[in-house]
């Protein structure tokens, strides 16, 4: 007897669509960056620290070196120096590498320019849907949809 909502197999079926729906919203959100005055920095949320090639001759402690933007949330500004909670690091031939909220200080000197990240919601949302889509799709596709608890698979001309 099936319980309210369904049988278990489809809660578990809709649970994992929801699942990857959400999965696929968090690692496909598509975002844009606006260039903002560094003085606006700290008011923006995430931002995009952009450094100068001298930048990459320095080391910017747990940072490293070989440094071409930081992104995170900058906390303060002054003349002479940007302090900003690092989440991502991006460095000269190499991948992007992502922090848990490392503070460090950067001379103002190596900022190049600042942009503030804007995560575009509808467009992630969109792209969320396709990607959900296509996930059902080919689970049907292998058959996901033909069999289920109260189905008996009808076996296909020449297989018996």
């Amino acid at each position: 007897m099936p319980l309210a909502g369904g049988s278990e197999p489809n809660r578990m079926k809709r649970r994992l669509v929801a699942s990857l729906t959400l999965a696929s919203v968090t690692v496909s959100a598509c975002a844009t960056y606006t260039p903002i005055t560094l003085q606006l920095a700290p008011q923006s949320g995430t931002v995009r620290l952009s450094l100068s090639g001298d930048a990459r001759a320095q080391s910017f402690g747990i940072l490293g070196n070989q440094i071409e933007s930081i992104e995170g949330e900058v906390s303060s500004v002054s003349d002479s120096a940007v302090t900003i909670v690092a989440r991502e690091v991006g460095h000269v031939d190499a991948d992007d590498e992502r922090f848990r909220g490392e503070t460090v200080t950067i001379p103002s000197r190596y900022v190049v320019s600042a942009s503030r990240k804007k995560v575009q919601v509808v467009r992630s949302v969109l792209l969320a849907g396709a990607i959900t889509a296509g996930v059902i799709w080919i689970g049907s596709s292998l058959g996901g949809g033909d069999v289920g608890p109260n189905r008996v698979p009808t076996p296909q001309p020449g297989q018996q």
